[in-house]
């Protein structure tokens, strides 16, 4: 294997998400894996953040009501065209 890379907790938290979809190489995968077993406060996000993917994961969407949806794309427009006439 190749030279194991060293981990900072900043680092942990930009490579995390790939880390979770599986989609690190070995040697990055060992080193987070490492810096996760020595790390309370990393682990701590890490765990909460898997547990809040889970409960989303497994959370049936309802579509909003036509007149809901509607409502909220026209907030989001007045929203956007004030922002954009403001600059």
């Amino acid at each position: 294997m190749g030279v194991k890379k060293k981990i900072t907790c900043q680092s942990f938290l930009d490579d995390m998400s790939n880390y979770m979809d599986g989609e690190l190489a070995g040697d990055l995968r060992i080193s987070l894996e490492a810096h996760l077993a020595k790390c309370p406060n990393c682990w701590i996000v890490f765990d909460e953040t898997q547990k809040t993917v889970r409960v989303f994961q497994d959370y049936d969407c309802h579509p909003l009501p036509e007149d809901v949806q509607g409502r909220l794309m026209d907030a989001l427009h007045e929203t956007w065209n004030g922002k954009e006439s403001d600059s």
